[in-house]
């Protein structure tokens, strides 16, 4: 079974926010880019290790970094306590964009058989440029990074499921090819 090893979620408060003052105010890990665009943007993290807000004036918002859809909306809903606190109402929207997960295959993997056997159209690779097959098959909404150890990376499902499910048939079809 995969593991989740990052969460995006993105959103908008329905209103503008004045980043700077928030983050002078509010009680949080709080950061700016390296160039000077406090303005513009802020990034908020509860405390050391959590997930990570990039609050925007605009009021948009992404969330990076949660270890589940769970720790994901407790950041979204934290900010907007915090944002509440300070006096800031807003109306938020929340979505989950992008799930990163890890499987392993639990075995090593010819990488040159294996982009053959699942087909050289869905697969790219290119060893010098990437240590990993990078399979997109059109059957599944999802893509692999798969490394000769037998660990595969899932960077771009839409949900927790999708990931899972995709695992399954990836692993089933490279046993069926390897065995």
């Amino acid at each position: 079974m995969p593991e989740i090893v990052n969460v995006v979620a993105s959103g908008n408060l329905g209103r503008e926010i004045e980043v700077s003052s928030v983050g002078e105010d509010v009680n949080a890990i709080v950061s700016y880019p390296e160039k000077d665009y406090t303005n513009d943007v802020v990034y908020l993290r509860r405390d050391e290790g959590s997930p990570m807000v990039t609050l925007f004036r605009s009021g948009s918002y992404h969330i990076t970094g949660g270890n589940s859809l769970d720790e994901t909306e407790r950041m979204k809903d934290w900010m907007v306590d915090v944002l509440e606190d300070l006096g800031i109402e807003t109306t938020p929207t929340f979505a989950i964009k992008n799930v990163v997960q890890t499987g392993d295959l639990g075995r090593e993997v010819n990488l040159n058989a294996l982009s053959i056997g699942l087909g050289l159209e869905q697969t790219e690779y290119e060893p010098e440029q990437f240590p990993g097959v990078v399979y997109r098959p059109p059957d599944i909404d999802c893509v692999f990074l798969i490394f000769g150890s037998g660990k595969v990376v899932i960077p771009g499902a839409s949900d927790v499921e999708t990931g899972t499910e995709g695992f399954d048939i990836l692993k089933s079809r490279i046993e069926d090819l390897l065995d």
